[in-house]
C-alpha cells in the first residue's frame, strides 16, 4: 500500500514539474506605476504620470526595462509569444530626433556591454560579426539611417538577431485595411505608435499602426527565424525594451505593454486607459538686448 502511494506521489510530482515548465507567461501594463515586476537600469524610469521613460533628451543616453520574471523554455513545447505595446518618440525642439527603441528577447538582462547611438542600447561594435556570445532578438524602431546595418531609410522598422545588422527591414508604415494600401508613419511625430510582434513556429511577424487604428491584417515584416537555435543553450528568456540617444535625442516612452506566450490569450490594451504622452515644449526665446533697450526708451517716452 505504501509503495503504491509513493508511486502516485512521484507521478503527480513529475506531472506538476512538467506543467510548471510549460507555464504560460502573461501580463499587461496600461501604466507602469506598479514597478514591482519591472527591472530598470541606466536612464530608464517611471515618471509620475505612469509612463515608462527609457531615455530623456540628454545626449548619449541608454535605458533598459525588462519584465523581471523570465519566460521558462521547455523542450516539449516550442517557443511562441505575442506582444502588443504602445511607444512614443518625442524629439527635442530644434534638435534631430533619435535614435530609437527596440523590443528585446534575451537570456540575460545585463546589457552593460551595449552602446548608445545607433546600437540602441542593445548591441556594440563587436557584435557586427553576429557573435554568438551575445544572443538577442531585437525588433527596432529606428530613426537614423545606417547603411552598414542594412537600413533602407532613416525612418524604419527592423528585425535584428545577435547584431545591429538587420535580417529584415522596412520603411515605417502600416497596411490600411480601409484604404487597401500602405500608409507611412513618422516615428518621430511624438504621437503614440502601436507595435505588434508575434512569433510562432519559425516565423516572426511585426506590424505597426497609429494609436486608434486596429491591428492591420497584413504584417509590415515577416521573417523566418528559428529562435530555438538562436537560444539553444538557454533555459529561460527575458523580454523588455532598450533605447538610446546620441547627438540625436528624444524622450522615448513605453506607454502600455501586453505580453503572452500563448497568442490566443494576449490581452488587448485598452487604448482609452493609456496615459497621454507629453509634447516637447518649445524653448523660451530671449529677447535681443537691442530690442529691450528700444522698448525701454519707448516706455520712458510715454511716461515723460
Amino acid at each position: 500500500m505504501a509503495r503504491w502511494l509513493l508511486n502516485i506521489l512521484i507521478i503527480s510530482s513529475l506531472h506538476l514539474i512538467s506543467l510548471s515548465s510549460q507555464q504560460e507567461t502573461r501580463f499587461v501594463y496600461e501604466n507602469f506605476l506598479d514597478q514591482e515586476d519591472l527591472y530598470l537600469d541606466a536612464s530608464a524610469k517611471v515618471v509620475p504620470s505612469g509612463l515608462l521613460q527609457l531615455t530623456n533628451t540628454s545626449m548619449n543616453q541608454i535605458g533598459h526595462a525588462f519584465y523581471k520574471k523570465p519566460v521558462e523554455l521547455s523542450s516539449s513545447k516550442p517557443l511562441s509569444f505575442s506582444t502588443h505595446f504602445v511607444c512614443a518618440l518625442v524629439p527635442k525642439k530644434g534638435h534631430e530626433g533619435g535614435h530609437g527603441i527596440a523590443f528585446l528577447v534575451s537570456p540575460s538582462r545585463d546589457f552593460s556591454h551595449a552602446e548608445a547611438t545607433s546600437y540602441l542600447g542593445a548591441f556594440n561594435a563587436s557584435a557586427l560579426e553576429s557573435s554568438p556570445s551575445s544572443h538577442v532578438l531585437a525588433v527596432e524602431l529606428d530613426t537614423i539611417w545606417n547603411p552598414e546595418f542594412n537600413d533602407v531609410i532613416n525612418n524604419h522598422v527592423g528585425i535584428d538577431v545577435n547584431s545591429p545588422v538587420s535580417v529584415g527591414v522596412a520603411s515605417a508604415s502600416y497596411y490600411s485595411d480601409m484604404k487597401g494600401k500602405n500608409e507611412s508613419i513618422n516615428l518621430l511625430s511624438g504621437k503614440p505608435i502601436q507595435v505588434w510582434v508575434d512569433y510562432e513556429g519559425t516565423v516572426i511577424n511585426v506590424a505597426i499602426a497609429p494609436l486608434k487604428v486596429q491591428k492591420p491584417s497584413r504584417s509590415l515584416l515577416s521573417q523566418h527565424i528559428n529562435l530555438t537555435e538562436v537560444f539553444r543553450n538557454s533555459s529561460r528568456l527575458f523580454v523588455g525594451f532598450s533605447a538610446a540617444t546620441g547627438a540625436a535625442v528624444s524622450d522615448q516612452y513605453i506607454v502600455g505593454w501586453s505580453f503572452s506566450t500563448d497568442r490566443g490569450s494576449l490581452q488587448r490594451l485598452d487604448i482609452s486607459r493609456l496615459v497621454e504622452v507629453p509634447h516637447s515644449s518649445a524653448p523660451h526665446k530671449k529677447l535681443p538686448i537691442i530690442l529691450l533697450v528700444c522698448l525701454s526708451f519707448v516706455v520712458l517716452s510715454l511716461l515723460a
